[in-house]
């Protein structure tokens, strides 16, 4: 293992988020991970805010980032993909208009500074990069390899950075499902935007993109789609039944946790909105 204890930033989703923050506190204590929640945190901005104010946009993704250095952490790690991303984004911007002292100037009120010397990681890169293969089938004690996965990234894991995983097609997902003991189908619509937040303002415009992800993923055979991302999640699990579909949408770190032997309970499996039955049929069947 390269590291075990990390700066965690929730962001503002996980808590309402269907099992995500159970499943993996679950699947961090398997693995031996220390997952530092971050005192005080706010909201890094999102998308939204920089379409208001950039600067304050800035100002808050920084004031986020100056606590994980306050704190000693040189690595900061959240599990929402909009959150990775607006984090990202603000360091990129900080550094090239070289505003690092504007931003501290705004941050001085609060007694915070950014230095930007921060490591801004998403949680899938954590399970997939930091352990090694060994260490994670090793406290894999419940495959259930007779569930057809398809892994969904959504748009903004690896688009537009491209250096953590093929920006187009994506396989990080793919290998912990694999050593977890899934069967992983590969489907088209991996990467396609189901929306984001636009499904709050315009719900029908995002109804036809959801429903390409969803056929797609059904149309190559998948019992069942993970994801990496609270608001991709809640999009694709909250409006089956406005399209007639319905396919699981759980998270990868629950069915990471199944494999290791978690109850559904312990890795919130039923607080999806779809009935999870394909996955805890899979589950059971190997209890």
């Amino acid at each position: 293992m390269k590291e075990s204890r990390y700066a965690f930033y929730p962001g503002c989703s996980l808590k309402t988020a269907a099992g995500y923050k159970e499943s993996i506190q679950f699947v961090a204590r398997r693995l031996g991970i220390e997952l530092v929640e971050l005192p005080d945190w706010n909201c890094c901005g999102a998308t939204v805010a920089f379409s208001i104010n950039e600067m304050e946009a800035l100002a808050m993704a920084a004031r986020v980032m100056a606590i994980a250095e306050s704190e000693g952490f040189d690595q900061l790690v959240t599990p929402c993909n909009a959150c990775y991303s607006t984090l990202r984004k603000a360091q990129k911007i900080i550094e090239e208009e070289g505003i690092t002292q504007q931003i501290n100037q705004a941050l001085q009120e609060d007694g915070k500074s950014y230095s930007g010397k921060i490591k801004v990681r998403h949680i899938i890169e954590v399970f997939a990069r930091d352990i090694e293969k060994e260490e994670l089938t090793s406290v894999i004690t419940h495959p259930f390899p007779e569930l057809p996965v398809a892994p969904y990234y959504g748009c903004q894991l690896t688009r537009p950075w491209g250096d953590l995983d093929h920006p187009e097609n994506p396989t990080i997902m793919d290998g912990i499902l694999e050593a977890s003991g899934c069967e992983v189908v590969d489907f088209t619509a991996k990467t396609y935007c189901c929306g984001a937040a636009q499904m709050v303002a315009n719900k029908e415009a995002c109804l036809p993109l959801v429903k390409a992800i969803l056929t797609d993923a059904k149309r190559k055979g998948a019992k069942a789609i993970s994801t990496i991302c609270p608001l991709c999640q809640f999009n694709l699990d909250s409006v089956q039944e406005d399209l007639g579909e319905s396919i699981p949408v759980v998270y990868f770190t629950q069915l990471m946790g199944l494999a290791m032997g978690g109850s559904p309970k312990e890795v919130g499996i039923g607080k999806v909105i779809t009935p999870a039955d394909a996955v805890l049929q899979a589950a059971k069947g190997v209890r």
